[in-house]
């Protein structure tokens, strides 16, 4: 249960941050309620809020975050668990390398369980770059490749063994599309009036 006070900092902060120019939001960025934006983050009740919450914390604290955008890996909505697969992903935001032992299980995890194919298929550039120092990183997405249910998720996990770059989740949902409407036109029966 998240504690009133808690409660009442992240929604402060984000009250003066969406009333504030960017010149003020500047001055805000070194007032970031941390350790409440990382309680909210798993705990608070609106999953708006924990998303809202973990993007604050990707940008502004991801450093000392880690821990919480892989408890946050387990939150039951998709958009929240998207989120916290990007903090641990955002290299632009780390300097420090991830904690391999705390993070590859979850990450797995996600890839092998996660109900949403687009969130498996964010999984798999993370457990790539821990591949190097955990071989069950490699060894998921080796799973993936073989026997992800979604064939976006296995397309992008065999462009990853194959050291390619895969493409982006929005490109691989556009060329499935394409394909079922170029299959489906194949079936449709010609009319000989045409």
């Amino acid at each position: 249960m998240l504690a009133p006070d808690t409660r009442a900092a992240v929604e402060g902060f984000f009250q003066a941050w969406e009333s504030a120019s960017r010149r003020k939001q500047e001055h805000l960025r070194s007032m970031v309620p941390i350790a409440a934006m990382q309680q909210s983050a798993v705990d608070h009740e609106d999953p708006w809020v924990r998303r809202r919450c973990l993007g604050f914390l990707d940008h502004y604290a991801a450093e000392t975050s880690a821990a919480v955008f892989v408890k946050a890996l387990d939150d039951p909505v998709a958009p929240v668990r998207d989120i916290a697969l990007h903090g641990l992903a955002c290299e632009q935001c780390r300097t420090a390398e991830l904690c391999v032992t705390d993070v590859t299980p979850k990450v797995v995890r996600v890839l092998e369980s996660d109900p949403n194919p687009e969130v498996r298929f964010k999984a798999i550039p993370i457990l790539r770059r821990l591949s190097s120092r955990d071989p069950a990183a490699l060894a998921a997405i080796t799973r993936a490749a073989e026997l992800d249910a979604d064939e976006r998720v296995r397309l992008a996990a065999t462009a990853i063994l194959r050291g390619e770059r895969p493409r982006r989740w929005s490109q691989f949902r556009r060329a499935a599309a394409s394909r079922k409407a170029k299959a489906s036109r194949r079936h449709e029966p010609h009319d000989a009036s045409e």
